[in-house]
């Protein structure tokens, strides 16, 4: 072992922990890849072992910030580091880490101690990360690093039901729900109440035509943190597929979210997709960014949905439906999924309006 670094390359030495055969690949692969990403091999590739303590180096183990460095061949497709911290009594050694301006740290020190199960503590980020562990104050840390690249033998299953209904909580869920906790006990944060939207993250099966009711278990990474902490403080989160079409009526674009796949070619007379969708159920929404509903508003009250993470196109949905030019012709209209959640006035948080009371408010101007 290198006396100065405290550093054991991974020729030097072996281990009988194998990540590989763990749940580790799935948590890495639920939470910290998003979109087509998430449904691929990844493989681990062990780098080297540090052990930090107060006496190493020049008076204490301490790593400068840096970034870590994909290999120079190119042939493994590294996209970041997961590092694992054995349960040894410890204390100080945070890892600090930043990117583009925001910071989080990683206490193992203080997640490891009173475990009194056989625990190790892990954490997973990417290559241009910028990380840092702070002094050992006493006791050792130890740690295993290791580079995760794609596996180039082929992708997993984006159907694979052990995938997608892998559910293992991760630590920052915890905290997630404690500020989102938080957020709503303050008086200042949408005091009248309103509607959160979430773009999901990862990749899901959708239904030809009807339900997404089967989407709710499959729900993983952080789309499942966002979801449980909702459920957790009593709310009522609900998958929507967003559609964004252009009215010639209205002259602009038009959104309009539902809770099902719509079978719209069915209805050989449709000309509007809009009302196609809200008269199954469809609600009208604010589009992002746009005007007043356009040059001709013909929507009253749209709901306006505050886009905490914005809708991807992870879960592209394309829906047809008819058009009339000389001739009949099959356009579509795409769908995304998204995680939409109602919450009240400050106060009173639990108490919002329903879908039946928002379809009511918002009505087309043409029917009035």
């Amino acid at each position: 072992m290198d006396d100065k670094a405290r550093k054991m390359d991974s020729e030097c030495f072996a281990t009988p922990l194998v990540p590989d055969r763990t749940d580790l690949v799935k948590i890495v692969r639920g939470y910290l890849l998003e979109g087509t990403d998430s449904t691929r091999e990844i493989k681990l590739e062990l780098c080297r072992l540090n052990v930090y303590d107060k006496g190493s180096g020049s008076g204490s183990s301490f790593f400068k910030s840096y970034v870590d460095t994909p290999p120079p061949d190119g042939k493994k497709k590294m996209f970041g580091s997961l590092v694992i911290v054995f349960p040894t009594p410890h204390e100080g050694g945070t890892l600090r880490l930043r990117h583009h301006g925001q910071e989080w740290t990683f206490d193992s020190a203080l997640e490891l101690a009173g475990v009194r199960t056989p625990t190790i503590g892990y954490i997973a980020f990417f290559s241009d990360v910028k990380h840092k562990v702070a002094p050992v104050t006493s006791g050792h840390r130890v740690t295993l690093t290791y580079n995760l690249h794609f596996d180039d033998n082929g992708p997993a299953s984006a159907t694979d039901s052990k995938l997608l209904s892998y559910h293992q909580p991760a630590a920052n869920e915890r905290t997630f729900r404690t500020t989102l906790e938080a957020l709503l006990e303050n008086g200042e944060f949408l005091p009248e109440g309103g509607t959160l939207g979430f773009g999901l993250r990862h990749v899901y099966p959708v239904v030809q035509r009807g339900s997404l009711n089967h989407v709710y278990d499959l729900l993983k990474g952080s789309d499942a943190a966002i979801y449980r902490s909702f459920r957790a403080l009593g709310f009522d989160p609900v998958l929507y597929l967003y559609h964004e079409w252009y009215s010639p009526e209205s002259e602009t674009i038009e959104a309009v979210i539902s809770e099902e796949v719509i079978d719209i070619l069915g209805e050989l007379d449709v000309m509007d997709v809009t009302m196609a969708i809200y008269n199954n159920g469809g609600v009208v929404v604010w589009v992002d960014g746009g005007d007043s509903m356009g040059r001709f508003p013909r929507w009253k009250n749209p709901e306006k949905v505050h886009w905490v993470t914005p809708v991807t196109e992870f879960n592209h949905w394309g829906n047809p439906y008819p058009t009339y030019g000389n001739q009949l012709e099959v356009d579509f209209v795409y769908g995304d999924l998204c995680l939409v959640v109602r919450i009240g006035k400050a106060g009173e948080r639990l108490v919002c309006p329903t879908v039946r009371q928002i379809r009511k408010a918002c009505q087309s101007r043409s029917r009035s």
